[in-house]
Protein backbone atom coordinates (compact mmCIF):
# COMPACT_ATOMS: atom_id res chain seq x y z
CA UNK A 1 0.00 0.00 0.00
CA UNK A 2 1.30 3.49 -0.87
CA UNK A 3 2.76 5.53 2.01
CA UNK A 4 1.42 9.07 2.63
CA UNK A 5 3.67 11.94 1.58
CA UNK A 6 6.20 13.21 4.15
CA UNK A 7 4.40 16.52 4.65
CA UNK A 8 1.18 14.62 5.37
CA UNK A 9 2.97 12.65 8.11
CA UNK A 10 4.25 15.89 9.60
CA UNK A 11 0.71 17.28 9.67
CA UNK A 12 -0.53 14.12 11.38
CA UNK A 13 2.17 14.41 14.05
CA UNK A 14 1.32 18.08 14.59
CA UNK A 15 -2.37 17.23 14.86
CA UNK A 16 -1.58 14.53 17.42
CA UNK A 17 0.46 16.98 19.48
CA UNK A 18 -2.37 19.54 19.39
CA UNK A 19 -4.90 16.90 20.44
CA UNK A 20 -2.62 15.88 23.31
CA UNK A 21 -2.22 19.46 24.51
CA UNK A 22 -5.95 20.14 24.23
CA UNK A 23 -6.83 16.93 26.03
CA UNK A 24 -4.61 17.84 28.98
CA UNK A 25 -5.48 21.50 28.98
CA UNK A 26 -1.86 22.44 28.42
CA UNK A 27 -0.14 22.38 31.81
CA UNK A 28 -3.06 20.34 33.25
CA UNK A 29 -1.04 17.22 32.50
CA UNK A 30 0.79 17.60 35.85
CA UNK A 31 -1.52 17.88 38.84
CA UNK A 32 1.31 17.79 41.40
CA UNK A 33 3.56 19.65 41.93
CA UNK A 34 1.70 22.72 40.75
CA UNK A 35 3.60 25.33 38.76
CA UNK A 36 5.45 27.57 41.22
CA UNK A 37 4.47 25.44 44.24
CA UNK A 38 6.63 25.59 47.39
CA UNK A 39 7.17 22.21 49.06
CA UNK A 40 8.67 21.15 52.39
CA UNK A 41 12.00 19.41 51.84
CA UNK A 42 12.29 16.19 53.84
CA UNK A 43 15.51 14.12 53.90
CA UNK A 44 15.30 10.73 52.14
CA UNK A 45 11.84 11.54 50.74
CA UNK A 46 11.46 11.39 46.94
CA UNK A 47 9.62 13.89 44.77
CA UNK A 48 6.07 12.84 43.93
CA UNK A 49 4.35 13.71 40.66
CA UNK A 50 0.71 13.05 39.86
CA UNK A 51 -0.12 13.03 36.15
CA UNK A 52 -3.53 13.36 34.53
CA UNK A 53 -2.80 11.04 31.63
CA UNK A 54 -4.39 8.47 29.40
CA UNK A 55 -3.64 4.82 30.14
CA UNK A 56 -1.50 4.28 27.04
CA UNK A 57 0.64 7.42 27.43
CA UNK A 58 4.22 7.47 28.69
CA UNK A 59 6.41 10.49 29.39
CA UNK A 60 10.12 11.15 29.80
CA UNK A 61 10.43 13.19 33.02
CA UNK A 62 13.20 15.77 33.25
CA UNK A 63 14.19 17.64 36.42
CA UNK A 64 16.60 20.54 35.88
CA UNK A 65 17.22 19.33 32.34
CA UNK A 66 18.15 15.78 33.36
CA UNK A 67 16.09 12.74 32.36
CA UNK A 68 15.14 10.76 35.49
CA UNK A 69 12.62 8.17 34.36
CA UNK A 70 10.05 7.11 31.79
CA UNK A 71 6.66 7.32 33.50
CA UNK A 72 3.65 5.34 32.34
CA UNK A 73 1.69 5.52 35.63
CA UNK A 74 -0.34 8.34 37.07
CA UNK A 75 1.70 8.50 40.30
CA UNK A 76 5.46 8.79 39.89
CA UNK A 77 8.26 8.98 42.49
CA UNK A 78 11.68 10.30 41.46
CA UNK A 79 14.89 11.02 43.38
CA UNK A 80 14.86 14.04 45.68
CA UNK A 81 16.42 16.93 43.72
CA UNK A 82 17.33 18.78 46.94
CA UNK A 83 16.59 22.20 48.39
CA UNK A 84 16.09 25.02 45.88
CA UNK A 85 14.29 26.03 42.69
CA UNK A 86 13.79 23.30 40.09
CA UNK A 87 12.45 22.99 36.56
CA UNK A 88 10.12 20.18 35.49
CA UNK A 89 9.63 19.11 31.89
CA UNK A 90 7.68 16.22 30.39
CA UNK A 91 8.33 14.84 26.92
CA UNK A 92 5.79 12.53 25.26
CA UNK A 93 7.60 9.35 24.25
CA UNK A 94 5.12 8.72 21.41
CA UNK A 95 5.96 11.98 19.58
CA UNK A 96 9.08 12.97 17.59
CA UNK A 97 11.67 14.78 19.68
CA UNK A 98 11.08 18.06 17.85
CA UNK A 99 7.48 18.28 19.08
CA UNK A 100 7.46 16.08 22.19
CA UNK A 101 7.68 18.73 24.95
CA UNK A 102 4.20 18.75 26.49
CA UNK A 103 4.83 20.29 29.92
CA UNK A 104 7.18 22.93 31.33
CA UNK A 105 6.94 24.28 34.89
CA UNK A 106 8.92 24.97 38.07
CA UNK A 107 8.65 24.26 41.79
CA UNK A 108 10.68 24.97 44.91
CA UNK A 109 11.80 22.69 47.78
CA UNK A 110 12.26 24.66 51.00
CA UNK A 111 13.91 23.65 54.28
CA UNK A 112 11.14 24.45 56.77
CA UNK A 113 12.43 22.23 59.59
CA UNK A 114 15.69 22.32 61.50
CA UNK A 115 18.20 19.69 60.38
CA UNK A 116 19.24 17.64 63.45
CA UNK A 117 22.84 17.59 64.59
CA UNK A 118 23.26 13.94 63.57
CA UNK A 119 22.63 14.81 59.92
CA UNK A 120 24.68 16.92 57.52
CA UNK A 121 23.09 19.63 55.39
CA UNK A 122 22.73 17.24 52.45
CA UNK A 123 20.73 14.78 54.55
CA UNK A 124 23.51 12.25 55.19
CA UNK A 125 24.19 10.46 58.49
CA UNK A 126 27.29 11.63 60.36
CA UNK A 127 30.00 8.98 60.71
CA UNK A 128 29.92 9.12 64.52
CA UNK A 129 26.58 7.29 64.49
CA UNK A 130 28.03 4.26 62.71
CA UNK A 131 28.74 2.73 66.13
CA UNK A 132 25.06 3.02 66.97
CA UNK A 133 24.15 1.38 63.68
CA UNK A 134 26.51 -1.52 64.46
CA UNK A 135 24.65 -2.01 67.73
CA UNK A 136 21.35 -1.77 65.86
CA UNK A 137 22.40 -4.60 63.55
CA UNK A 138 23.53 -6.73 66.51
CA UNK A 139 20.30 -6.06 68.39
CA UNK A 140 18.28 -7.55 65.54
CA UNK A 141 20.55 -10.35 64.41
CA UNK A 142 21.07 -11.63 67.97
CA UNK A 143 17.32 -12.09 68.34
CA UNK A 144 17.18 -10.15 71.62
CA UNK A 145 14.32 -8.11 70.15
CA UNK A 146 12.12 -11.21 70.49
CA UNK A 147 12.76 -11.44 74.23
CA UNK A 148 11.99 -7.94 75.50
CA UNK A 149 9.23 -7.96 78.11
CA UNK A 150 6.96 -5.60 79.97
CA UNK A 151 5.20 -7.05 83.00
CA UNK A 152 6.32 -10.47 81.82
CA UNK A 153 4.70 -10.12 78.40
CA UNK A 154 6.69 -9.96 75.13
CA UNK A 155 6.68 -6.49 73.56
CA UNK A 156 8.94 -6.89 70.47
CA UNK A 157 10.05 -3.26 70.82
CA UNK A 158 13.40 -1.57 71.36
CA UNK A 159 13.64 -0.22 74.93
CA UNK A 160 14.97 3.05 73.53
CA UNK A 161 11.86 3.44 71.36
CA UNK A 162 9.63 2.70 74.34
CA UNK A 163 11.42 5.41 76.31
CA UNK A 164 10.87 7.79 73.40
CA UNK A 165 7.16 6.93 73.39
CA UNK A 166 6.64 7.83 77.04
CA UNK A 167 8.41 11.15 76.46
CA UNK A 168 6.09 11.89 73.54
CA UNK A 169 3.03 10.90 75.58
CA UNK A 170 4.04 13.30 78.36
CA UNK A 171 4.60 16.08 75.80
CA UNK A 172 1.31 15.82 73.89
CA UNK A 173 -0.83 14.25 76.68
CA UNK A 174 -3.14 12.29 74.36
CA UNK A 175 -6.63 11.25 75.40
CA UNK A 176 -6.61 8.34 72.93
CA UNK A 177 -3.92 5.88 71.88
CA UNK A 178 -4.45 3.71 68.82
CA UNK A 179 -2.15 0.70 68.76
CA UNK A 180 -2.30 -1.31 65.53
CA UNK A 181 -0.81 -4.74 66.15
CA UNK A 182 -1.39 -5.96 69.72
CA UNK A 183 0.33 -9.35 69.29
CA UNK A 184 0.90 -10.60 72.87
CA UNK A 185 0.13 -7.26 74.52
CA UNK A 186 3.41 -6.28 76.19
CA UNK A 187 3.44 -2.83 74.64
CA UNK A 188 -0.29 -2.42 75.34
CA UNK A 189 0.39 -2.93 79.04
CA UNK A 190 3.30 -0.49 78.81
CA UNK A 191 1.10 2.21 77.26
CA UNK A 192 -1.55 1.49 79.90
CA UNK A 193 0.91 1.99 82.77
CA UNK A 194 2.24 5.25 81.29
CA UNK A 195 -1.28 6.61 80.69
CA UNK A 196 -2.33 5.73 84.26
CA UNK A 197 0.48 7.91 85.57
CA UNK A 198 -0.26 10.66 83.05
CA UNK A 199 -4.05 10.84 83.49
CA UNK A 200 -4.85 10.21 87.14
CA UNK A 201 -8.33 11.75 86.89
CA UNK A 202 -8.82 12.62 83.21
CA UNK A 203 -10.55 9.92 81.09
CA UNK A 204 -8.56 8.20 78.36
CA UNK A 205 -8.73 5.13 76.16
CA UNK A 206 -6.22 2.78 74.53
CA UNK A 207 -7.68 1.13 71.43
CA UNK A 208 -5.55 -1.86 70.45
CA UNK A 209 -6.24 -3.69 67.19
CA UNK A 210 -5.30 -7.21 66.08
CA UNK A 211 -6.79 -10.07 64.09
CA UNK A 212 -5.69 -12.71 66.62
CA UNK A 213 -7.47 -12.12 69.93
CA UNK A 214 -6.42 -15.48 71.36
CA UNK A 215 -2.70 -14.58 71.44
CA UNK A 216 -3.27 -11.53 73.68
CA UNK A 217 -2.16 -12.00 77.29
CA UNK A 218 -4.94 -12.13 79.89
CA UNK A 219 -3.53 -9.08 81.71
CA UNK A 220 -4.55 -6.90 78.78
CA UNK A 221 -8.17 -8.03 79.05
CA UNK A 222 -8.20 -6.86 82.67
CA UNK A 223 -7.11 -3.28 81.94
CA UNK A 224 -10.21 -1.05 82.38
CA UNK A 225 -9.10 1.63 79.90
CA UNK A 226 -7.94 -0.76 77.19
CA UNK A 227 -10.34 -1.72 74.41
CA UNK A 228 -9.44 -4.65 72.17
CA UNK A 229 -10.82 -4.51 68.63
CA UNK A 230 -10.52 -7.74 66.64
CA UNK A 231 -10.35 -6.52 63.06
CA UNK A 232 -7.96 -6.01 60.13
CA UNK A 233 -5.96 -2.83 60.65
CA UNK A 234 -7.23 -1.21 57.43
CA UNK A 235 -10.88 -1.92 58.21
CA UNK A 236 -13.53 0.79 58.30
CA UNK A 237 -14.36 -0.44 61.79
CA UNK A 238 -11.00 0.81 63.04
CA UNK A 239 -11.53 4.22 61.47
CA UNK A 240 -15.10 4.45 62.77
CA UNK A 241 -14.16 3.54 66.35
CA UNK A 242 -11.25 5.98 66.35
CA UNK A 243 -13.59 8.78 65.23
CA UNK A 244 -16.03 7.88 68.00
CA UNK A 245 -13.31 7.94 70.64
CA UNK A 246 -12.04 11.27 69.36
CA UNK A 247 -15.54 12.74 69.81
CA UNK A 248 -15.97 11.15 73.25
CA UNK A 249 -12.55 12.17 74.57
CA UNK A 250 -11.35 15.47 73.08
CA UNK A 251 -7.61 15.89 72.91
CA UNK A 252 -4.62 14.67 70.89
CA UNK A 253 -4.33 11.14 69.53
CA UNK A 254 -1.16 9.04 69.55
CA UNK A 255 -1.07 6.33 66.84
CA UNK A 256 1.42 3.51 66.51
CA UNK A 257 1.34 1.21 63.47
CA UNK A 258 2.88 -2.21 64.10
CA UNK A 259 0.62 -4.60 62.21
CA UNK A 260 1.23 -6.38 58.91
CA UNK A 261 4.61 -5.10 57.63
CA UNK A 262 3.84 -5.26 53.91
CA UNK A 263 4.15 -1.86 52.23
CA UNK A 264 0.66 -1.97 50.69
CA UNK A 265 -0.97 -2.82 54.01
CA UNK A 266 0.84 -0.01 55.83
CA UNK A 267 -0.20 2.39 53.05
CA UNK A 268 -3.83 1.33 53.52
CA UNK A 269 -3.52 1.87 57.28
CA UNK A 270 -2.12 5.36 56.72
CA UNK A 271 -4.89 6.22 54.29
CA UNK A 272 -7.62 5.01 56.65
CA UNK A 273 -6.28 6.67 59.80
CA UNK A 274 -4.99 9.98 58.40
CA UNK A 275 -8.50 11.35 57.82
CA UNK A 276 -9.17 11.19 61.58
CA UNK A 277 -5.98 13.01 62.60
CA UNK A 278 -5.61 16.69 63.47
CA UNK A 279 -2.82 19.14 64.13
CA UNK A 280 -1.06 18.15 67.35
CA UNK A 281 -1.56 14.40 66.93
CA UNK A 282 1.41 12.06 66.66
CA UNK A 283 1.93 9.04 64.40
CA UNK A 284 4.63 6.37 64.61
CA UNK A 285 5.20 3.80 61.85
CA UNK A 286 7.28 0.96 63.26
CA UNK A 287 9.67 -1.53 61.64
CA UNK A 288 10.81 0.82 58.92
CA UNK A 289 14.27 -0.61 59.63
CA UNK A 290 13.51 -3.86 57.78
CA UNK A 291 14.52 -2.88 54.25
CA UNK A 292 14.61 -0.10 51.67
CA UNK A 293 17.72 1.80 52.82
CA UNK A 294 21.40 1.38 53.69
CA UNK A 295 20.68 0.59 57.36
CA UNK A 296 18.26 -2.29 56.66
CA UNK A 297 18.39 -5.13 59.19
CA UNK A 298 16.86 -7.55 56.67
CA UNK A 299 18.12 -6.52 53.20
CA UNK A 300 15.99 -8.00 50.40
CA UNK A 301 13.05 -8.39 52.78
CA UNK A 302 10.97 -6.59 50.16
CA UNK A 303 8.54 -3.63 50.19
CA UNK A 304 8.03 -2.80 53.86
CA UNK A 305 6.81 0.00 56.18
CA UNK A 306 9.74 2.21 55.13
CA UNK A 307 8.59 2.23 51.50
CA UNK A 308 5.04 3.01 52.58
CA UNK A 309 5.91 5.89 54.89
CA UNK A 310 8.43 7.45 52.50
CA UNK A 311 5.88 7.50 49.67
CA UNK A 312 3.16 8.73 52.02
CA UNK A 313 5.42 11.58 53.18
CA UNK A 314 6.24 12.44 49.57
CA UNK A 315 2.53 12.81 48.80
CA UNK A 316 1.65 14.64 52.04
CA UNK A 317 4.78 16.51 53.07
CA UNK A 318 2.81 19.59 54.19
CA UNK A 319 0.55 17.58 56.56
CA UNK A 320 3.22 15.62 58.42
CA UNK A 321 6.62 16.62 59.79
CA UNK A 322 9.35 14.01 60.14
CA UNK A 323 10.50 14.22 63.76
CA UNK A 324 14.16 13.58 63.07
CA UNK A 325 15.32 14.43 66.59
CA UNK A 326 13.33 11.48 67.93
CA UNK A 327 14.72 9.03 65.39
CA UNK A 328 18.30 9.25 66.60
CA UNK A 329 17.94 10.50 70.17
CA UNK A 330 19.17 7.16 71.49
CA UNK A 331 21.41 6.25 68.54
CA UNK A 332 19.02 4.00 66.59
CA UNK A 333 15.33 3.25 66.21
CA UNK A 334 13.10 0.60 64.67
CA UNK A 335 11.12 3.52 63.23
CA UNK A 336 13.56 5.32 60.92
CA UNK A 337 11.56 8.10 59.18
CA UNK A 338 8.55 6.81 61.12
CA UNK A 339 8.19 9.46 63.85
CA UNK A 340 5.64 11.87 62.36
CA UNK A 341 4.12 15.00 63.86
CA UNK A 342 0.75 16.01 62.43
CA UNK A 343 1.00 19.67 61.41
CA UNK A 344 -2.28 20.14 59.50
CA UNK A 345 -4.12 21.73 57.93
CA UNK A 346 -7.33 20.59 59.62
CA UNK A 347 -9.08 18.50 58.57
CA UNK A 348 -6.26 16.42 57.07
CA UNK A 349 -6.98 15.81 53.38
CA UNK A 350 -4.33 13.35 52.24
CA UNK A 351 -3.29 12.25 48.80
CA UNK A 352 -3.04 8.50 48.45
CA UNK A 353 -2.20 5.74 46.01
CA UNK A 354 -5.15 4.05 44.26
CA UNK A 355 -4.80 0.73 46.09
CA UNK A 356 -7.58 -1.83 46.45
CA UNK A 357 -8.48 -2.37 50.12
CA UNK A 358 -9.72 -5.96 50.62
CA UNK A 359 -10.22 -5.33 54.36
CA UNK A 360 -12.50 -2.31 54.04
CA UNK A 361 -15.71 -3.95 55.25
CA UNK A 362 -14.20 -6.67 57.43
Amino acid sequence: RAQPPEHTMQLLVLALALVLAAGHGGSGLVEKPEDGEELRWVPDVPLWLRLQKRESECFDIHIDGRSLTIACDGDVFVDDPGVGEHSLQLFATFLPSTSSLVHNSSFRLVMKDKVPDWMSADGKLHARLRVAEDYHQWWHKSGVWASTYWRGVVSHKAPTDMWNYQEILHEIRPSVILEVGTRFGGSTLYFSDVMKALHRTRPYKILTVDVDRDAINSQVHSEPNVEILTAPSASLRVQKRLKELRDEMPGPIFVILDGDHGADNVTLELQMIASVLKTGDYLVVEDTNLDGHEFAVYPNWGPCPYDAVIQFLAMNRECFRRDMQRERKFGFSQSMAGFLQVVGPDPINVFSLPLHNPYLHM
